[in-house]
């Protein structure tokens, strides 16, 4: 009886350790680069991984500056939203997709824009306004040839 006991016990910790590294490898939360936060999600979609990216404006031109790149952050924005698209299986970086990118915020009003490709960073990002705490939606729609993959993620402003 202690043997299955203890089996059990064994199968049900390893059950929920691998449910939690799961978990965590796809809902990063944040990076911190010292004064810097980004808040960084990652899902997986038909074979493509989306990395969603998300920081404030002030902290994005700091990081741009601190890399020596210059942009213009657009007018009435609060924050970049950037994605990167890898193929799983492959590992490599798609560059060639034309990305649409959709945020709702928490009273439903949405901001759709394309995606502009950056490709010293290898990515794709806008600027949207996210004026109020609270849970946003973000979506894309990429389109790589023939193939169209939709991701999302929620992000919680607070």
């Amino acid at each position: 009886m202690k043997k299955l006991t203890s089996v059990l016990l064994m199968v049900v910790a390893g059950t929920f350790f691998i449910s939690f590294s799961s978990f965590a490898q796809h809902s990063h939360g944040g990076m911190s680069t010292g004064s810097m936060k980004m808040d960084t999600k990652d899902v997986v979609v038909e074979g493509v991984k989306v990395s969603f990216m998300i920081m404030g404006n002030e902290n994005h031109k700091k990081m741009l500056a601190d890399m020596k790149m210059k942009e213009d952050i657009e007018p009435g924005t609060t924050h970049n939203i950037t994605v990167a698209l890898k193929d799983q299986k492959s590992q490599k970086d798609i560059t060639d997709a034309q990305v649409t990118m959709k945020v709702v915020d928490p009273k439903g009003k949405d901001q759709i824009k394309p995606l502009k490709y950056e490709p010293d960073m290898k990515s794709y990002d806008a600027y949207f306004n996210l004026p109020d705490k609270g849970k946003y939606q973000v979506m894309i729609l990429s389109k790589m040839g023939e193939k169209k993959v939709t991701a999302g993620i929620y992000y919680d402003l607070k």
